[in-house]
């Protein structure tokens, strides 16, 4: 009988908001349910969600990917309409986002799934409530990390300074997807990108580095391909076969 520390489970979590969290997280289930994966997903926090277009909301995206989804109510136990950070909306809605409540539905969720991934909410530091951030509910899930970074000036320091963070916890990267989620217009940018931030990332972080991951036009246009074209990436596939073969 298989147990849930034979199912994988990873957190996905990046260096800010905006980086492509939730497209990097639903091209990589598709990638898993082509292996013949069941996999399962979780939000458990999500703002900015408008309470007449759910099912467009990240929460409402994944959940559609899914070929055996969970409840909506598993997948995202807080959801807030403003578009701010998820301590703020719950002060001001009056609710306690409860670590221990997201923690009892992830473990249902990872019994009924070979395949957990668990989507966080802007980075590390994101404050949860006033004495938690993501960072306390990913030591709470006892989860590893993969961390989804863009390519442009300033990532290496963003994406050593979330490792650094991540070690400081006891929490172990599995790795890091580099994704460009806007266009490179200039050519020096696109040098800069190539010869220096790539090369030092995967110099100086001393874990799997999967991408760059060049922006997609079809995202932008219609979503679900484009994260179904996405899942096919070359990268998208490596970090699928790593992720499985290297069970976190």
């Amino acid at each position: 009988m298989s147990t849930q520390s034979d199912q994988p489970a990873i957190f996905m979590t990046a260096t800010d908001t905006g980086v492509g969290k939730t497209t990097i997280t639903a091209a990589l289930v598709l990638a898993l349910q082509q292996k013949g994966y069941r996999v399962g997903v979780m939000k458990p926090v999500e703002t900015g969600i408008d309470p007449q277009q759910t099912e467009t909301s990240d929460t409402g995206r994944l959940h559609s990917l899914l070929s055996s989804p969970p409840p909506l109510a598993l997948i995202c136990l807080y959801a807030f309409p403003q578009p701010i950070a998820p301590s703020a909306c719950a002060r001001a809605t009056g609710t306690t986002i409860d670590l221990a409540r997201i923690a009892r539905a992830f473990h249902i969720v990872r019994q009924q799934h070979s395949v957990c991934l668990v989507e966080g909410a802007g980075g590390l530091f994101t404050p949860l409530s006033p004495t938690h951030t993501i960072r306390d509910l990913i030591v709470t899930l006892k989860l590893p990390a993969l961390i989804i970074g863009r390519t442009s000036l300033g990532s290496v320091n963003h994406l050593l300074l979330t490792l650094e963070a991540l070690h400081g916890a006891g929490i172990k990267p599995c790795g890091i997807v580099l994704n460009d989620p806007l266009p490179t217009t200039q050519t020096e940018s696109f040098i800069q990108q190539r010869t220096s931030t790539i090369a030092l990332i995967q110099e100086w972080s001393k874990v799997p580095v999967f991408g760059p991951l060049e922006f997609q036009k079809t995202v932008q246009r219609d979503w679900r391909t484009g994260v179904k074209n996405l899942a096919n990436h070359t990268e998208i596939q490596r970090l699928a076969t790593h992720l499985i073969e290297n069970k976190p």
